[in-house]
């Protein structure tokens, strides 16, 4: 792979040939080059998802939790492309979700172990996901940032809620089994974009954003460690500045 150039990368990724492994209809495209490796690529795939990946497979134990290695991203008349490893195994439908629920909660807590003193996503630059406006790059310096980006933007009817006060973890954000593969008995998870460290309860907020996958989450939930009432708080309270905000930005 190395020995491949940017445009010869990009050839076989447009090439009718090869073989397509995302969804119809997806914006992005993941297409498989080699016998060992894919390539991610679209308007939406960037320098900061490929960061967020190498990351989280240098800090993630694959006896937990598989990530593709990712080696390489460039972009091409404003096309992000990221090589990374071919993963062979099965896309979890949800009933295949449903009756793994508890281990995927392992996983989910796990990574929510994995913290951080500063918020955002997790080898630095602008968040990206559906929590996040579209219309302007959000990044945070440190916890302060954070606050102080949910303070601008809350309505008057809501009352703050001191988010600097919860420790920040590893929040994958986009958690669904359309990014979840089973390969024997190893779990591997893709699809890296919007992951940042946040309070874990914003894995809980995400599916107010998502309803294509809150029953997924229902589902998952009774396995996952409860929220405190001061997280439950301020999950609520997160979910009101976003739905403020999301308003005012459409």
């Amino acid at each position: 792979m190395a020995a491949l150039t940017d445009d010869q990368i990009v050839s076989l990724c447009h090439n009718p040939a090869s073989t397509v492994l995302s969804e119809a209809g997806c914006s992005n495209k993941v297409v498989r080059i080699t016998e060992g490796q894919v390539v991610k690529f679209g308007h939406y795939v960037t320098i900061h998802e490929f960061k967020n990946q190498q990351v989280a497979q240098q800090r993630l134990s694959a006896g937990i939790v598989n990530v593709p290695a990712a080696y390489r991203f460039f972009k091409k008349e404003r096309i992000g492309y990221i090589v990374m490893d071919y993963v062979d195994g099965e896309m979890l439908d949800f009933g295949r979700a449903k009756s793994m629920a508890k281990e995927l909660a392992k996983v989910l807590e796990y990574i929510h172990l994995q913290g951080s003193t500063k918020p955002g996503t997790l080898g630095g630059g602008p968040v990206s996901g559906v929590l996040w406006p579209e219309h302007e790059e959000v990044e945070f310096s440190g916890p302060a940032d954070l606050q102080r980006w949910f303070d601008q933007r809350s309505p008057s009817s809501v009352q703050p809620q001191q988010l600097h006060r919860h420790p920040l973890s590893m929040c994958h954000l986009d958690f669904n089994p359309r990014n979840i593969i089973v390969s024997g008995d190893r779990i591997y998870l893709i699809d890296w974009a919007a992951t940042g460290y946040f309070p874990r309860f914003f894995e809980h907020v995400l599916y107010q954003f998502l309803p294509r996958d809150i029953c997924f989450f229902n589902v998952l939930k009774p396995f996952l460690a409860h929220l405190s009432d001061e997280e439950q708080k301020g999950a609520e309270t997160v979910v009101q500045i976003l739905q403020h905000s999301h308003f005012h930005v459409l």
